[in-house]
């Protein structure tokens, strides 16, 4: 049985013709109410019945006030109809807070963030029918998956597998702006166990000769060229022809794993996984099945399963109009990738949506350096996170944690909710880490303001920071490189004592990310025993218990870190007789 998921939402909708404001409040008013959101993230609830009404009454008034100078409503002249059919009302509220500040053919909005609501209200609501925005939550079918055998006493090796990314994203708009082509990294480590003494040749080694790892994904997504027009437009995308379901580092869907000389893990990096099944489910969270044998003589070492996520739950059509691109909880549709290129057209003199319209669409990095794809982009351009962060921070600003879920899949209530790891469950949120939006966008900003980029000055002298450090405080970092430090918090490896924040303490480069450091004996990552990021051990997923877990519990039938509670014989031996407050991995001082 594959791992095929449609779901099913509470109480979706679609932008309407104008109505009469009452008969709007009163379809509103039968809607059941807002699913309750797992604790650290508050959504926003909106209004209804009669503060709704009072809401879009007040709005009204504000409107004449701050707009009615400019915009008429239904008449010649500026007409605000045709301006603002497509946006929602968290739209308006947008291109209310961020007018002037970035864009300078209107004014900075003179009024309290109340009044932009109230504003927003009657405009979405009041002129065009719509419901103000609603954040309900998807019902999700939680996916079977299988924990391979594992015995203790007998086995020799022990095989961990982990993907990179623990919250990865595509954009499946590829002919109109593709900047995050279908993908993944898978990486797997075989340790040959020990003896039991820890000492010498009873030691547990890594084996990265004379062995070959190969990976398959779930029998279910293995063409996800039925899914997405990538390959269609690979050519125009990455400059050169794709067989389908082939990404452009030559890996597809099942395959043989390369050795990574460096760390002795072997890898397979860029396999072109997308969210989608292939008859056109949703399951974000595939698990592959990975497998060891013996480079000569094929037999079977060690096998393992392991989670490779992948999303697409960007809600740009809230400000840039249509819908859902997909099963109405997910994707990027058509008439939204259309508006964004139509957009950026205007503002930056481009001709994005001809190119698309033509099936020639452009690689944002083609213009937009980006480390993530080790794209060198134009001379003198913004690179790609410090733009879409530094502009829309101007827009989104003054809001919380749940501002990230707009454009990340971390939504508690959405069709991905990625934050599924040890640190969710403490309540940490994207802001614990990374800060508020206006300071994440500041310290991506203020390192192309070092580079001399004049555009990022310009998306950065209207940002104040929302954290308690301040804007001046904020130290500039290059993104995918310079990452919080885990060691902020865990200091000497400890649990921290909440509440916490890593934000403004970056790592320095690649072999402090915690993707890629090493434990204190330089021979096994971190990541292979405390699991993915945003999916740390022990995990929580609402897709199935123990979905991000199998191997602590193919390993030690508990969802901890491998070793973790005393289980040193995972890898040690089954006669292992340590102390586990001496581990060499990273003892506590």
């Amino acid at each position: 049985m594959g791992d095929d998921m449609r779901p099913a939402t509470v109480a979706r909708w679609r932008p309407r013709t104008a109505l009469a404001v009452g008969l709007v409040l009163m379809a509103w008013m039968a809607v059941s109410p807002l699913l309750p959101a797992r604790a650290g993230t508050a959504l926003p609830t909106p209004k209804s019945g009669a503060a709704l009404a009072a809401q879009v009454a007040d709005g009204k008034r504000l409107f004449a006030e701050h707009c009615g100078s400019c915009h008429s409503v239904g008449t010649a002249g500026n007409d605000i109809l045709p301006l603002t059919g497509h946006v929602s009302t968290l739209g308006m509220e947008a291109y209310i807070e961020g007018q002037g500040k970035v864009l300078e053919h209107m004014p900075p909005f003179a009024g309290t963030r109340t009044e932009r609501d109230a504003i927003a209200a009657y405009v979405a609501v009041g002129l065009h029918g719509k419901k103000p925005d609603r954040f309900d939550e998807v019902r999700i079918r939680p996916l079977r998956h299988e924990v391979p055998p594992f015995d203790p006493a007998a086995s020799a090796h022990v095989l961990l597998a982990w993907n990179t990314l623990g919250m990865k994203c595509i954009t499946d708009c590829d002919v109109a702006y593709p900047n995050l082509p279908p993908g993944n990294a898978l990486v797997a480590m075989l340790i040959r166990r020990g003896s039991g003494d820890g000492m010498g040749e009873g030691r547990p080694r890594i084996v990265s000769e004379g062995v070959q790892l190969a990976y398959a994904a779930p029998p279910d997504m293995r063409r996800p060229s039925t899914q997405v027009e990538y390959w269609k437009y690979a050519k125009s995308i990455s400059g050169k022809e794709l067989p389908p379901d082939v990404s452009v580092t030559g890996k597809g869907m099942l395959g043989t794993m390369d050795l990574n000389p460096k760390t002795g893990a072997l890898e397979a990096v860029g396999i072109p996984l997308t969210p989608y099944t292939d008859t056109g489910g949703l399951n974000p969270y595939p698990v592959f099945s990975v497998l060891a044998r013996d480079a000569t003589s094929g037999r079977e070492l060690a096998r393992t399963g392991a989670v490779l996520p992948n999303g697409t739950e960007m809600s740009c059509w809230r400000c840039h109009g249509g819908s859902w691109g997909k099963l109405g909880v997910t994707g990027i549709s058509p008439v939204t990738a259309r508006s964004i290129l139509a957009t950026h057209d205007k503002r930056n003199k481009t001709d994005l949506l001809a190119r698309s319209d033509a099936g020639v669409p452009v690689l944002c990095q083609s213009c937009h350096p980006d480390p993530l794809l080790n794209a060198k982009g134009r001379e003198g351009v913004v690179n790609l996170p410090a733009a879409l962060h530094g502009f829309h921070a101007n827009y989104l600003a003054g809001r919380g944690a749940e501002v990230c879920s707009y454009c990340h899949p971390d939504s508690p209530i959405g069709v991905t909710r990625c934050l599924r790891d040890s640190h969710s469950a403490k309540g940490m949120t994207c802001v614990t880490c990374h800060g508020h939006l206006e300071d994440h966008a500041v310290s991506l900003l203020k390192r192309e303001v070092e580079l001399g980029k004049p555009a990022a000055s310009g998306l950065l002298r209207n940002l104040t920071a929302q954290g308690p450090q301040g804007t001046e405080a904020i130290l500039p970092r290059t993104p995918w490189t310079q990452e919080p430090d885990c060691m902020t918090c865990h200091k000497d490896y400890a649990r921290p004592t909440m509440p916490v924040s890593a934000f403004n303490v970056w790592t320095e480069g690649g072999p402090g990310l915690y993707r890629n450091r090493m434990d204190a004996t330089g021979k096994v990552p971190c990541i292979a025993c405390h699991g993915s990021p945003h999916a740390t051990y022990p995990s929580r997923s609402d897709y199935g218990a123990g979905r991000d877990s199998i191997q602590p519990f193919q390993y030690q039938k508990v969802d901890a870190p491998i070793g973790a509670r005393g289980n040193c014989i995972v890898c040690h031996g089954p006669t292992a007789r340590l102390d586990a407050a001496m581990s060499p991995h990273h003892p506590m001082r």
